[in-house]
């Protein structure tokens, strides 16, 4: 046994609330769990990306950032894979159509299972997928068609094309950031004007 001049003042004992001693514990748990570990590990590497490369930018910021992406195809998966490596958590897609056998090759948030069985939304699939590969990103899919000039509108069809105008406007005004990635002029030409009327940043990539 160690004499008392030679054993050291603390051993890991420590008096607790009875004025006891006792050891201390504490719960590492927390620290295992694996959606916790992936944030900690995007937000140190958000922080090297930074040290890096743009030592003024708010990454807080950027995470706060709400992104509205108009289009899941080969562009909006593509942007979204992106935003999510700057850190945005806060998502959401807007896509009328349906994965297709042609799809999961070009756009990256797709697999070849979303092609069978039943049609499968890419809006909500491209979000799902989202969620899979950052748990701690808030991503929705909308699956919604953006009413276009030169598109005739029957009679049936005016109480849907003028809720669709007002869910469009209601995503527009909920996001500060809105990407125009659809494939075409005219389906871009109505969010367009939505945006700017509400002073929305609006970014477009698309080519068509």
């Amino acid at each position: 046994a160690l004499q008392a001049k030679t054993r050291p003042g603390a051993v890991g004992w420590e008096r607790n609330s009875g004025g006891k001693s006792g050891p201390r514990v504490m719960d590492l748990s927390a620290q295992l769990d694996p959606v916790a570990l992936a944030a900690s590990s995007v937000e140190l590497n958000l922080r090297l990306m930074r040290w890096r490369l743009m030592p003024q930018l708010d990454t807080e910021m950027v995470a706060c950032t709400k992104c509205l992406l108009l289009g899941a195809g080969t562009l909006g998966c593509a942007v979204a894979r992106c935003l999510l490596g700057w850190g945005v958590t806060t998502i959401t897609l807007v896509d009328s159509g349906n994965v297709s056998y042609s799809n999961p090759v070009r756009q990256t948030l797709f697999t070849h299972e979303d092609c069978i069985g039943n049609a499968t939304p890419k809006a909500p699939a491209a979000a799902e997928a989202l969620r899979r590969i950052f748990p701690k990103v808030e991503a929705e899919g909308v699956v919604l068609s953006i009413p276009m000039p030169g598109h005739a509108v029957g009679s049936a069809e005016v109480a849907q094309v003028a809720a669709d105008t007002a869910k469009l406007a209601e995503l527009i005004s909920s996001h500060d950031v809105v990407f125009l990635l659809t494939d075409t002029r005219e389906s871009r030409w109505l969010p367009t004007l939505i945006a700017t009327s509400q002073r929305k940043l609006t970014l477009t990539a698309a080519l068509g």
